[in-house]
């Protein structure tokens, strides 16, 4: 975005609201792919979701979570898969590695995902993401983490899937 900032808004500022307005919208030769209202462990949202309210159900209704209110926004040029790669990152290093789930899957996913950023994925690594997002859900782990950790690669899986499936294709990332 033009300006990034912290404005302290009334609750029901609309996402395009927040981008446009207060962050001054995309900057020149950029234009909005996605991105996560709420902090790094939220779903994407998309460039139609740009009227949604920031306010907990129309966020949730959208299919994402309000979290910490955070706007990260991914741009057209930056690779999602790499953005990913780099929240599951640190989910696994945050991890304190009590509950199996977190520990083994969290470092499995990382793993993977950098196979498929340095050209060495497979097509069976996306069904294998796609369980990894299902086992590490709500109500498999001892805390929110993995859960909070898995949402933006669940959603990134969801809309941002030619982009995996184009890295494992072509062996390398096409955004460097």
């Amino acid at each position: 975005v033009k300006r990034p900032g912290l404005w302290e808004l009334p609750m029901g500022a609309t996402v395009g609201e927040l981008i446009d307005e207060h962050a001054g919208g995309m900057r020149e030769g950029y234009q909005l792919r996605g991105l996560l209202p709420g902090g790094a462990s939220t779903d994407f949202l998309l460039p139609a979701h740009m009227n949604v309210n920031m306010d907990f159900d129309s966020v949730m209704k959208a299919g994402s979570r309000m979290g910490t209110g955070t706007i990260t926004v991914l741009d057209d040029k930056t690779c999602p898969v790499g953005f990913v790669h780099n929240l599951e990152q640190f989910f696994r290093r945050e991890s304190c590695g009590w509950c199996t789930p977190c520990r083994e899957g969290l470092p499995w996913i990382e793993k993977t995902l950098h196979a498929i950023e340095s050209g060495q994925g497979e097509m069976s690594d996306m069904d294998m993401l796609s369980e990894q997002c299902r086992l590490l859900g709500p109500g498999n782990t001892f805390c929110a983490l993995a859960p909070g950790a898995v949402e933006p690669l669940q959603s990134a899986l969801k809309y941002f899937r030619e982009d995996f499936e184009r890295h494992i294709r072509e062996k390398k990332c096409n955004f460097r």
